[in-house]
């Protein structure tokens, strides 16, 4: 059992609220016959009431903490940031696909502190606080301990805009190469956040993301690190403080290992 701090109890107290609703809500995506653009905004209205209740919540909770935005470049010393990402895998909500999350992070001096992914599907919570470790609902979390590729199952996440993908389907076919060769198995969620929390808690080996914005790698790089594992660039530098667009997950040896077949690559633009 874990040791939950009062900054958690905030956190879970804030997802519990909004999770009925929105568990209703996608079981009325399966059963709507309505047009698409009906369809997107329901899914819109359902994204704009979790984050409205978060933030509400939070900021109740702790007046004098900012709510970070894609906005909000600059960081005050000694200050706090929550980090919402309300809706992480809407393409797969949209059509019914049980795969997304919504999560909230606290960032603290460019870091961040503490995390929480919730899955409302299968009701599972993924967390981490730093130096604490990573559980699911209470339960102590580890990244996969496999050192062979030929064992891993890869996760692949892409949100490469137009203007990328040629570059970007370079890339994807060289991690897929690499992933075949070593007979390896690819799996595609369509939500980063869930790749995060799989990844840290073992079911995945090894997770690529590409053009992910800053709030969206916010609840990922600490509940990796807390489950032993890394997620970074391609220079090894953490994913949260890395301006690049590649970033890659895994345990400490298949990480390693990877990175050095990656790197080892002349078509990745720099």
């Amino acid at each position: 059992m874990s040791n939950r701090s009062p900054l958690l109890n905030i956190i879970f107290q804030s997802l519990n609220k909004v999770t009925r609703n929105v568990v209703r809500d996608f079981g009325e995506i399966e059963n709507l016959q309505v047009s698409p653009n009906s369809l997107d905004k329901f899914v819109s209205k359902t994204k704009k009431y979790i984050l409205s209740s978060l933030k509400n919540d939070l900021i109740k909770s702790r007046p004098h903490w900012k709510i970070k935005s894609n906005s909000c470049i600059e960081n005050e010393k000694d200050k706090y940031y929550w980090i919402i990402d309300p809706l992480n895998g809407q393409f797969n909500f949209l059509h019914g696909l049980p795969l997304f999350t919504i999560s909230i992070s606290v960032e603290y001096n460019k870091e961040i502190v503490s995390t929480v992914i919730l899955d409302p599907i299968r009701d599972e919570m993924f967390f981490a606080e730093k130096g604490k470790g990573s559980y699911q609902n209470d339960r102590r979390i580890r990244v996969s301990n496999r050192k062979i590729l030929n064992s891993c199952v890869f996760s692949i996440f892409n949100e490469t805009t137009d203007k990328e993908k040629e570059n970007f389907q370079n890339y994807l076919d060289q991690i897929h190469a690499i992933a075949y060769s070593s007979s390896s198995v690819i799996r595609k969620f369509g939500s980063s956040a869930l790749g995060f929390a799989w990844l840290a808690s073992g079911k995945v080996d090894c997770l690529f993301a590409n053009n992910l914005n800053k709030l969206q790698v916010a609840c990922g790089e600490l509940i990796i690190k807390e489950a032993g594992g890394y997620l970074t660039d391609l220079k090894y530098i953490n994913a949260y403080s890395s301006s690049d667009r590649l970033l890659i997950g895994a345990n400490p040896v298949i990480h390693k290992e990877i990175l050095k077949k990656i790197n080892n690559l002349k078509f990745i633009k720099k």
